[in-house]
């Protein structure tokens, strides 16, 4: 097509944030699906365009279902960006995640994932580490772990660092489900920024200089 290169994200709707407030989880996934992931797929598009032409890196859009387990009560939804064509659950994400309260932008892993254990292996003994740390530094980034909580939570923040990997990883020895390196934008004090295309410069930003440190992905 004529225009395909053309952007096409122009920023999360901002009513779309307001749809994890329903109580019903398969009203809200529905709602999720149409209201927020049309906007998560735009930028999807163009970012994988821009880290393209920007890293040299090819690199493919998911969007989850949000039916998976059976009886899954979604609280959160994301774009997730991978080296892998199908299955990206198993390895690091670049992910966009979206929240009732935030919007993160992020390196993150699944800690069940197989390959997470290599990840933390090449973090504890190899040239990883350091380079990824000095990206944190430069780009403002935190280092966060998750642990599981009841709906409408889902996920809490169990540990939050600029620097300390090692009792990140500890950390998720002890109950997380989920480790990331990142930015946060709080809501609502955010929402001028994440419900416009300057959301797809602070994504292309954080991903670029994610991958600049090494081979994350």
């Amino acid at each position: 097509m004529l225009f395909d290169d053309e952007p096409r994200f122009s920023g999360l709707p901002e009513a779309g944030f307001k749809v994890f407030e329903i109580r019903d989880h398969v009203r809200r996934r529905r709602a999720i699906l149409e209201q927020i992931h049309p906007a998560l797929s735009d930028l999807g598009h163009d970012l994988t365009r821009r880290l393209r032409t920007e890293t040299d890196h090819q690199l493919h859009a998911h969007l989850p279902r949000l039916d998976w387990p059976k009886g899954y009560r979604p609280f959160c939804t994301w774009l997730a960006l991978s080296t892998h064509a199908q299955g990206y659950q198993a390895g690091p994400q670049l992910n966009v995640g979206i929240h009732p309260d935030h919007v993160a932008i992020r390196l993150g892993w699944d800690v069940s994932a197989s390959e997470f254990g290599r990840f933390e292996f090449r973090c504890r003994v190899g040239r990883l580490a350091p380079a990824l740390l000095t990206v944190a530094q430069e780009a403002n980034l935190k280092i966060r772990v998750f642990a599981s909580a009841p709906w409408p939570t889902g996920s809490t923040v169990v540990f939050e660092s600029s620097r300390d990997l090692t009792a990140s990883f500890a950390e998720v020895q002890r109950r997380g489900v989920w480790w990331e390196v990142g930015k946060r934008y709080e809501l609502p004090e955010q929402l001028g920024l994440v419900t416009t295309a300057a959301l797809a410069d602070e994504a292309s930003s954080v991903f670029a200089a994610l991958l600049s440190s090494g081979e994350i992905l």
